[in-house]
């Protein structure tokens, strides 16, 4: 870098690019666990974390649960995680309004099935895509759920995508020195 009157010149020669290493999809065929399924196992929950992002739910890649009182699915990422994002990938066949509502909650609490964890995003509107994608600011969690709060009604969705960095707390263990 020179610097003359004013002026800034950048040499190419003194830029340099470090390398850039995208977050992996942690959620990738994770535990799983829904508020009910409907129709068996062929919708059950592993279904959001199986990497197939077909939105047709005859593909057999959708979770789908029965009409539930608020009805929620979640994942168990096995660590506590920085979270920077979450991506839905939401049925594309018909019924696309089931997924309006939907809240993304992130944390360590399995408390009412996880529901009172803090919210990262929530779907307030149909945009034309079937995919929605949230920024959530490295919030730490082990548990992603998505929950559609206060309606008795059902909830689908064909994929889940959880991009997050290992956060390096430790949950669950205590340790003394004497």
């Amino acid at each position: 870098l020179q610097v003359e009157t004013g002026m800034i010149h950048l040499l190419l020669s003194d830029l340099q690019v470090s390398d850039f290493e995208p977050l992996p999809n942690v959620a990738l065929n994770k535990q799983t666990v829904q508020s009910s399924t409907w129709y068996g196992p062929v919708f059950g929950p592993s279904k959001g974390v199986d990497g197939c992002r077909n939105g047709n739910l005859d593909s057999g890649c959708c979770t789908h649960n029965d009409q539930d009182l608020g009805p929620w699915w979640r994942v168990d990422l096995l660590a506590v995680y920085k979270v920077s994002a979450v991506t839905i990938l939401n049925r594309q066949d018909a019924f696309i309004p089931r997924i309006l509502g939907a809240q993304i909650l992130i944390g360590n609490s399995l408390e009412r099935n996880g529901n009172q964890n803090p919210s990262c995003g929530m779907i307030t509107s149909l945009d034309g895509t079937p995919t929605y994608t949230f920024q959530c600011n490295e919030m730490e969690g082990r548990y992603i759920i998505v929950i559609i709060p206060g309606e008795k009604t059902y909830a689908t969705l064909c994929e889940v995508e959880v991009f997050a960095s290992v956060s390096g707390r430790v949950w669950g263990v205590s340790s003394r020195s004497s």
